[in-house]
């Protein structure tokens, strides 16, 4: 679920909402840059000019007449000049006051810009120049009212054009539409209707996939397959789609967030309409991998998950692999299948979920509540710090912090320093007491550590007597803080209803304590992983169908076994085409092998060379001979047997087979078997049309309002989103078990805003 701020929360939850929008590129713009670009000084430029409509896609379709240098028309194409700014009527453009003045451009931030597209219009300047804050690009001889340059203007805030020359002499300057990059975009004026559908596998069952398709306005036939200046004549196969979604607040601004990217399938266009439709990188991963090798030694899925995407030229900017991947290993050899199918198999043994998020990025993270382990530097010697997530009653100590101790008996004597008898249930209690202005002179701190990384949407923290005042949560993801988030006036049981980052790492620094106390924290709850909610006569707009599931009695989890071969065959036999200047040829086996050898026939005075080879090829280079030639692949085929882990889930039902070739190690299986256990144990699944939500992505967790369950989650697995002026959406979800016992409305009635 994508991150927003709160004023969006309470927007979108409005029974009337505020416009919407989507902005839809094909080809390489910055979108961020064009949303938020601006032209200041208006008083620089002409009465009938608009400084705005250029940079939201506006066209420019009629002229007004004017005095500039063989520029006006007499054959009834152009129009009067109104005498007074509100009686303008036509989109002229940015248009300068000046013969010859700049147009300049601005940012609120930096932006790295990679390319402009400029529509001039009629009176295009012949010689030019584009200013930026770090370089100036000089322009001579240009011919075309549209231009388009390729040059990228880094951490810019502002670009600035200086005709030097035009091409019909002594005229103002003018600009019809500036587009930050090469390509071209569509809003709300343009789009008819915009959907996004995305599907995911919570166990890695399928592929993930996201499919878009759009349907622009034609009415202009501006997309005609025959007209020479249609950008449909520069799209390609392949071309990157950018989306975005934005929503009016209640202050009139608009909050952006990234939609989704996906690649150009095709197109096509009529008189009226024109259609396109885009789908994820994955659709086009669909070479085989040839490369899987038996690893005695065992190699981990993290360095397997390399391998492959390497082989499919994925650069390694663009993919992000979970580091506890690191520490699971598998030995058997990754298939002959597709490189998709192929991370499809790596994620699935890891327990991790395979998809690809809004930028285009690849990503395999973990899909599973991290184990936990909790610590601290300066705990007192009777506590135990480790203790704050077991979610038990604690216990407490009498001590002599300010109005601590009562005089009813619940509280116990504590041990003395060095005694090995501190044995009560208690959580983590500091060192040191706070100072009379309740400063502390080393900040009393515990820290969480996960195996994974993990994202939560709240944390309740259950204190004793006398709490601590100020905190401040300091989140790291593989060593780097990504936020310190500070959290005042604590009160014994703090809810803290913050949307944190993905952390892996986790501190609570205590600032300021109660005067004269130590702080002692008993529990430390990690939130119920969303904070949206789908409720009745809100969110739903028709009555949810529920689904019952046929039951799963046991779930069987197949262990692969390899062992290698004792019997030395013929793998592969072909006749070939031998060059004086040198072969190389590969040879694909039908089952994996090992130990292969290369046999000439008859004797051929033939050298060879393995070059290479997996368990599925070998590579190898002839030297020594020209003409035909029989070669031989001989070697040994694995024995390849398998073992069945049952795990029962229900005492009625059918069974469940879970085969995944890459699993071979017990305790890898056992895993595996309560994850995919843990998701078929929910037998229930729901079809939830809605408002329409753009933060939201498949596999995201959200409440679902229910008479009979509180507190009922749902995992939402696949996501349709519509946009036709304005938002909808159906949402196909299933029961969600693994978080259930930590959802028990820890953020109670704060939890939605």
């Amino acid at each position: 679920m994508q991150a927003v701020s709160g004023a969006y929360k309470q927007e979108m939850r409005k029974p009337y909402r505020d416009r919407s929008f989507v902005r839809v590129t094909i080809g390489i713009i910055n979108q961020g840059a064009q949303a938020s670009a601006y032209v200041p000084d208006p008083e620089k430029y002409a009465y009938y000019a608009n400084l705005k409509w250029p940079l939201e896609n506006y066209e420019v379709n009629e002229l007004y007449a004017s005095c500039n240098q063989d520029y006006t028309t007499v054959d009834g194409s152009m129009y009067f000049l109104p005498r007074r700014r509100e009686d303008v009527v036509l989109n002229q453009g940015i248009v300068t006051e000046e013969l010859l003045g700049g147009i300049e451009v601005r940012f609120p931030i930096r932006y790295d810009i990679k390319g402009l597209t400029v529509e001039f219009g009629k009176a295009y300047p012949v010689d030019f120049d584009i200013e930026s804050d770090k370089r100036t690009l000089e322009v001579k001889g240009n011919g075309t009212g549209r231009f388009i340059t390729e040059e990228i203007f880094p951490g810019t805030m502002f670009l600035r054009f200086v005709p030097r020359s035009m091409v019909n002499g002594q005229s103002r300057f003018g600009i019809h539409s500036l587009t930050m990059g090469i390509g071209v975009y569509f809003d709300n004026r343009k789009i008819i209707s915009a959907t996004k559908r995305e599907r995911v596998s919570p166990i890695m069952e399928h592929m993930p996939t996201v499919d878009f398709e759009l349907v622009v306005d034609n009415e202009n036939r501006m997309f005609d397959v025959e007209n020479k200046e249609s950008t449909v004549n520069f799209l390609e196969i392949g071309q990157e789609i950018q989306v975005i979604y934005g929503q009016e607040l209640d202050n009139g601004s608009v909050e952006w967030m990234p939609g989704a990217t996906v690649y150009l399938r095709e197109w096509s266009a009529d008189d009226k309409e024109m259609s396109f439709t885009a789908t994820d990188r994955f659709d086009a991963m669909d070479g085989t991998y040839f490369r899987g090798r038996y690893h005695e030694e065992g190699i981990s899925l993290y360095d397997l998950a390399v391998d492959v995407l390497e082989d499919a030229g994925v650069a390694p900017r663009t993919y992000w692999l979970d580091g506890y991947l690191k520490d699971v290993a598998i030995q058997n050899p990754m298939p002959a299948v597709s490189h998709k199918e192929a991370l499809q198999l790596i994620a699935n043994a890891g327990r991790c979920l395979l998809y690809q998020d809004r930028m285009g990025n690849l990503f395999m993270k973990s899909s599973f509540v991290p184990g936990m382990t909790a610590a601290s530097e300066n705990e007192s010697y009777f506590s135990h710090a480790g203790a704050v997530l077991d979610g038990t009653e604690k216990e407490a100590y009498a001590m002599a912090g300010q109005d601590y101790t009562d005089t009813v008996p619940t509280h116990f004597f504590p041990p003395r320093c060095g005694m090995e008898n501190a044995d009560r249930n208690t959580g983590y209690i500091s060192d040191q007491a706070a100072g009379p202005d309740g400063s502390f002179t080393v900040n009393p701190a515990i820290e969480v550590a996960l195996e994974a990384r993990y994202k939560c949407f709240g944390i309740t923290l259950e204190f004793g007597r006398n709490p601590p005042s100020e905190a401040v949560f300091h989140a790291c993801l593989s060593g780097v803080c990504v936020e310190d988030y500070p959290v005042v006036n604590l009160t014994e049981t703090t809810v803290v209803s913050h949307e944190f980052p993905e952390f892996d790492h986790l501190v609570i620094e205590f600032t300021k304590g109660a005067p004269g106390n130590r702080a002692v924290l008993n529990n430390i709850f990690f939130g119920d992983s969303t904070d949206y909610e789908l409720s009745y006569g809100r969110e739903l707009t028709k009555t949810p169908k529920g689904t019952q599931l046929a039951k799963v009695k046991a779930l069987q989890v197949v262990r692969t076994l390899y062992v290698p071969g004792t019997e030395k065959r013929t793998l592969v036999k072909e006749k070939l085409a031998l060059a004086a200047t040198g072969s190389r040829h590969t040879f694909y086996f039908s089952c994996p092998a090992h130990d292969y050898e290369v046999v000439i026939a008859d004797g051929l005075p033939v050298q060879s060379v393995i070059t290479d080879g997996s368990a599925h090829y070998v590579t190898v280079e002839f030297t020594g001979m020209q003409g035909e030639a029989e070669v031989e692949i001989s070697g040994y085929e694995y024995r390849v047997t398998q073992s069945v882990m049952n795990r029962p889930l229900h005492p009625t039902g059918r069974t469940e087979i879970w085969e995944n070739p890459l699993v071979s190690d017990a305790g890898l299986a056992e895993d595996l078997a309560g994850w995919v256990g843990s998701y078929l144990a929910a037998d229930r699944e729901y079809e939830l049309p809605y408002r329409g939500e753009p933060r939201i992505d498949a596999n995201d967790i959200v409440f679902l309002e229910n008479k009979y369950v509180p507190d009922l989650l749902v995992r939402v697995f696949e996501h349709t989103l519509k946009f036709n002026g304005a938002l909808s959406g159906t949402i196909k979800a299933r029961r969600e078990m693994g978080n259930v016992e930590t959802a028990q409305n820890r953020l109670a009635g704060n939890r939605f805003f």
